[in-house]
């Protein structure tokens, strides 16, 4: 899967963090700012879905 992360540097570190719990991160890209002088920027993930999921509660 490829996922797309978008907020401030420190948030889609944090996302990235939460995303490692739950899926088999194989890729994270740098943080890309966005045009203009935004303060936000995105990165982009690849992971897989884990092989024994656990079941949603």
């Amino acid at each position: 899967m490829k996922i797309r992360i978008v907020g401030a540097r420190t948030e889609t570190a944090d996302a990235v963090k939460v995303l490692r719990l739950a899926f088999d991160v194989l890729e994270v890209s740098d943080f890309r700012s966005n045009r203009g002088d935004s303060r936000l920027g995105r990165v982009y993930v690849e992971a897989n879905p884990p092989a024994d999921p656990k079941p949603c509660t």
